[in-house]
């Protein structure tokens, strides 16, 4: 969820300051006027988090937390309190990552929380769209079901992302392989055919003197050299946390050949999915909007998300809205409008999913056997430009001697 920082007139007329946490504007909006104040204006609270890779992990892997979802559902479902339901999972998980956490909830809960209060404690296990979906489960009274479902739609989640790493897996080994060598032969190899080159006293080509500037300067100062490349990748991954920085990069990845639509499809396959548990649990569309706006990942999408929360608010119906989409694939956008006419938004939901999820299957398919020949044209050329660099001066100094 996001902090948002808001000015609203209370109901005795005065000016009241604060901040409130929600999915999205709209949302927070919606809370402060249940509190009986009118929103003045409302905006997110700029708050600098730390780039992923030092951020401390939970140490709760996928699998452990799609078991736990599973044997919970299995528990409840056959009529076992939640608190008892917990106590046998810890009995199974002593001294585990997922114990302690477990053991955080059972207490909570022990004291009078829900389920869904319990966990919107762990933030770092559960997100808050599972957070919802287990609120969700507790009014409706179909927590079980609602559970399975979120297992379900977590480990398709898992599955697909382990299957675009095992397909980018061996490209990026050439790649890191081919770069590793190159530096290894700039430092070490390239001093001694510096000396050589000194020798021929011929004027030396551009990509010969590219390679031997890089290679005194890693010789001479490999830690500076080593600082400065880690300081240009932080400082690049800082830039891209910056929200206007980021949406724009994410407007470029959406407009890429192959894999624009690999992110379009794949993004859509899980807010299509989690619209479709968040209805299936009796929330409203405006709100299962809201919590799908939290796992986009994309903040192009996330925008257009929260277009749409705003407009299902103002009373528009779903087909007005996404008559314009421009992100959404024209099929989906049949799909959608013609399950609301017909009332069956519900059921017509997990069969755009399904269509989303092979159409992303497909492209990935596509774009893994694409990856290779690139990746082997790109090394090929790394090496070309490497070899051309040593044969050039050489070359050059046998005319000069003819």
């Amino acid at each position: 969820m996001t902090v948002y920082s808001y000015t609203a007139r209370a109901a005795d007329g005065q000016k009241v300051h604060g901040s409130i946490e929600a999915e999205s504007p709209p949302a927070a909006a919606r809370m402060i006027m249940e509190r009986g104040a009118s929103v003045l204006s409302i905006e997110e609270r700029r708050v600098f988090h730390f780039p992923r890779i030092l951020r401390l992990r939970s140490g709760i892997t996928a699998e452990e937390r799609i078991a736990f979802l599973q044997e919970l559902s299995v528990l409840l479902a056959v009529g076992i309190p939640v608190h008892c339901a917990l106590e046998r999972l810890l009995a199974g998980e002593h001294g585990t990552s997922m114990g302690r956490v477990i053991r955080t909830l059972h207490r909570a809960v022990m004291h009078g929380m829900s389920l869904s209060q319990a966990m919107s404690m762990q933030r770092q296990v559960f997100s808050s769209v599972l957070v919802g979906m287990v609120r969700a489960g507790e009014e409706s009274g179909a927590l079980d079901v609602v559970l399975r479902a979120a297992a379900s739609f977590l480990t398709e989640v898992h599955r697909t992302r382990e299957a675009v790493r095992s397909a980018l897996f061996y490209p990026c080994f050439l790649l890191a392989a081919t770069l590793l060598v190159l530096a290894l032969m700039t430092v070490f190899v390239l001093p001694i055919f510096a000396v050589l080159l000194a020798d021929l006293h011929t004027a030396l080509p551009l990509p010969t003197r590219l390679l031997l500037a890089v290679s005194a300067q890693m010789s001479a100062a490999p830690a500076q050299t080593i600082l400065v490349g880690g300081t240009i990748l932080t400082a690049v991954g800082l830039v891209l946390r910056v929200s206007s920085v980021r949406f724009l990069w994410d407007r470029f990845l959406l407009h890429l050949p192959i894999l624009g639509d690999l992110v379009s499809f794949g993004t859509w396959q899980m807010i299509l999915r989690i619209l479709a548990i968040l209805l299936h649990s009796g929330i409203r569309l405006d709100r299962a909007v809201a919590l799908a706006c939290t796992v986009t990942g994309n903040r192009v999408l996330e925008r257009r998300l929260q277009h749409v929360e705003r407009c299902l608010i103002e009373g528009h119906s779903l087909t007005q809205i996404l008559s314009d989409e421009p992100y959404l694939p024209p099929l989906l956008r049949g799909m959608l409008a013609a399950g609301e006419e017909a009332g069956e938004l519900e059921h017509i939901l997990p069969q755009a999913a399904d269509y989303c999820g092979r159409r992303a299957e497909a492209i990935g398919q596509r774009a893994a056997a694409l990856a290779e020949p690139i990746m082997i044209v790109f090394v090929a050329g790394v090496i070309f430009f490497a070899v051309l660099s040593f044969l050039l001066p050489i070359f050059d100094a046998m005319d000069a001697m003819m």
